[in-house]
């Protein structure tokens, strides 16, 4: 069956038209994919980018905290020897209180000055003085 001229036409002006719209429709779409491809591109640079900066954020987190537990170790450290000095000034104060316990009190010293007092012993005569005195 041949088909009129008319009809002929049509089919011919729309192939062409139809080959171009499907080349207009297959451009737009590359184009869409290489813009999807840059952003998915500039996305994984941003993640690598953000894993880095992570990486040297955990870096820097690990040496703090060394340094914090070194630091923790060394107060400790620290504590124990003034605990230990403590305990020593301790055990020291406590011999001289005992050492002032045994020694005279200002109310017994006050006492035994009042007896030497009475007895005034610049009033005795030594041996050598009544010798002398026994020799005359």
């Amino acid at each position: 069956m041949a088909m009129p001229q008319n009809m002929q036409q049509t089919t011919d002006a729309k192939a062409p038209t139809s080959q171009a719209t499907m080349n207009q429709t297959s451009a737009t779409i590359m184009q869409r994919i290489n813009e999807i491809s840059t952003r998915v591109r500039l996305c994984e640079e941003r993640i690598n980018h953000d894993r880095e900066r992570i990486r040297v954020f955990d870096d820097q987190i690990l040496n703090d905290k060394k340094e914090i537990s070194s630091m923790i170790s060394d107060t400790s450290n620290e504590i124990i020897e003034l605990r230990k000095t403590i305990k020593n000034i301790e055990d020291t104060i406590f011999h001289i209180i005992k050492e002032l316990e045994l020694t005279a009190k200002k109310q017994e010293i006050s006492i035994i000055e009042k007896y030497v007092s009475m007895m005034d012993p610049t009033r005795y005569v030594t041996k050598e003085e009544f010798n002398e005195k026994m020799k005359k």
